[in-house]
């Protein structure tokens, strides 16, 4: 727990002004209580001249999620596959699995294509003890509208979750 609150850490895939997914976070985390925090992965790497990217926020990402006990991602998966840095950061817990046992998760992706590509994603929870409350899936042209209430639901049902197993925690 943060300060003794639910700590929800939100995650996009995306940081595309135009995109769906981060008004899809940004939707998901208004309706819910703070202490909560996003992070959006755009596309931006530091290139070292190394054969692998360097990626200055994924350690801080990976120790918010270290601190959190409900994660809520969303992500596009472009071509049937996860972003890049959202692929990096799932590699850096799989490294380093988060050191609170027990953690929620909620997943919303943005796809047209095969969600094979998702499996990296769902390998990481399981390896991290990370428990997928949910997975919603939406067509890349849909529109929030129609969903944004159940997309409201969901986000406090997982809430709800983590809440029931820190009934401590302050409101």
């Amino acid at each position: 727990m943060h300060d003794g609150y639910i700590y929800t850490l939100g995650i996009c895939g995306s940081a595309s002004g135009s995109g769906l997914a981060p008004a899809c976070l940004d939707l998901m985390l208004a309706a819910l209580p703070p202490v909560k925090r996003a992070a959006y992965l755009g596309e931006v790497l530091v290139d070292d001249g190394t054969a692998s990217p360097i990626d200055p926020l994924i350690e801080p990402v990976r120790a918010d999620i270290d601190a959190a006990e409900l994660l809520i991602i969303v992500t596009p998966l472009h071509g049937g596959r996860l972003p890049t840095r959202l692929t990096t950061l799932i590699r850096a817990i799989e490294q380093e699995p988060p050191s609170v046992a027990r953690r929620f998760a909620l997943l919303v992706v943005f796809a047209d294509t095969s969600l094979v590509g998702l499996w990296p994603l769902r390998h990481a929870f399981e390896h991290a003890a990370i428990e997928l409350l949910n997975e919603i899936y939406v067509p890349t042209d849909g529109d929030l509208h129609p969903i944004a209430d159940e997309l409201i639901t969901l986000a406090r049902q997982a809430y709800g979750r983590a809440r029931a197993m820190h009934p401590e925690a302050l409101p």
